[in-house]
């Protein structure tokens, strides 16, 4: 199955693009997601704590434009086609 990511900000420059296409298992969680991208892109792994293995919270993740915490948080299931964006937070 197919999915893309679109990368905002700050995350679109450190892999150097804006959009990644990922190949990923049909039935596939967002979580699972996120790891098939850090493997795609290793500079993004960022997104995750190193001390906890959990992605960080200061990202805003949206697929298909709405925020995944209204759809089952990281185990929304994707589907064919589907974005995914991510979108660096700054709490002030």
């Amino acid at each position: 199955m197919r999915i893309s990511v679109r990368l905002e900000g700050p995350l679109a420059w450190l892999a150097g693009r804006a959009q990644i296409t990922l190949d990923i298992e049909e039935k596939s969680r967002v979580l699972d997601a996120l790891r098939a991208l850090c493997k795609e892109e290793p500079r993004l792994s960022l997104i995750f704590d190193p001390d906890t293995g959990d992605p960080r919270t200061n990202f805003l993740i949206l697929l298909n434009g709405k925020d995944i915490d209204v759809l089952g948080g990281l185990d929304a299931e994707l589907g064919e086609g589907d974005e995914l964006c991510i979108i660096p937070l700054m709490r002030i």
